[in-house]
């Protein structure tokens, strides 16, 4: 039970701080990317050197140690999560920019045949009138192309996507717009770009049409912003400040004893 042990806990405490204050730095710098949903981090205390068992016999008369003496070693990081709460939704009234109301990914086909997923529906027109993701260009699953003199383009609540030719007078059904969804969101591996990928922990995706068997809706015309809370990020950024500084003080104390010890004698 050293000062130099109390110095290595004290490492632990400030290199988790460190961890959760990128975390929060990400949350802030997104807060205006759209379907970005906000991360937190969850921590977990290191395993205890044990200087007395609990519940250690103390007399022949059967007495017992209520306590025991375990000092730990520290924190950890153990695994920082995204809450997949829906974002602020925001009306644009451009006919290519999709919201999804409730659970669902939209399905993304990358360059490598790779499926990936995404909250956002910020679509674009491709130079073959493929609907596509914004920036990348890649196109989503299952690929809809409009047809050529596309005039108008309505999506229903289904995913139903209905086009208006000129010089026709009823729009057509050209696709068929399907959400995925997976029992632990929170499991998938983030690439950049607003996607994700599957992965075991996060389970299979359950593909089918909107508003069935636990998918949301489609609404057209809006788009989901991030769901990061400014107020929240600004008092934990304040949380970690303060245990930051108390950390650091601990530090001061240890040396200080330090200095102490080693002036005896002299």
């Amino acid at each position: 039970m050293s000062i130099v042990r109390a110095f290595h806990i004290t490492r632990t405490g400030l290199q988790l701080q460190e961890t959760n204050l990128s975390i929060k730095s990400q949350n802030i710098a997104a807060q205006g990317v759209d379907g970005y949903k906000r991360q937190y981090l969850v921590a977990t205390d290191l395993p205890y050197q044990d200087f007395g068992n609990v519940g250690t016999n103390t007399s022949d008369a059967g007495t017992i140690s209520p306590t025991g003496l375990q000092i730990g070693l520290g924190v950890q990081a153990a695994g920082i999560y995204r809450i997949f709460t829906a974002g602020d939704p925001i009306n644009t009234g451009n006919p290519l920019d999709l919201m999804i109301e409730g659970d669902g990914f939209f399905e993304v086909t990358l360059p490598d045949g790779t499926i990936a997923y995404t909250r956002v529906g910020a679509l674009q027109l491709d130079a073959t009138n493929r609907l596509v993701m914004p920036k990348t260009g890649y196109p989503i699953l299952p690929v809809i192309t409009l047809p050529a003199n596309t005039t108008s383009l309505s999506i229903n609540p289904l995913g139903e996507v209905y086009a208006l030719v000129q010089g026709q007078s009823t729009e057509q059904l050209v696709g068929q717009i399907q959400l995925a969804t997976f029992f632990n969101p929170a499991g998938l591996k983030a690439i950049g770009d607003s996607m994700f990928l599957e992965t075991s922990a996060a389970g299979a995706p359950d593909i089918g049409v909107p508003n069935t068997n636990r998918r949301g809706t489609i609404k057209q015309t809006w788009r989901e912003g991030s769901n990061v809370n400014a107020v929240e990020e600004i008092t934990d950024l304040i949380k970690i400040e303060k245990i930051y500084d108390m950390l650091t003080k601990v530090l001061k104390t240890g040396d200080a004893m330090l200095q102490a010890v080693n002036s005896v004698g002299r």
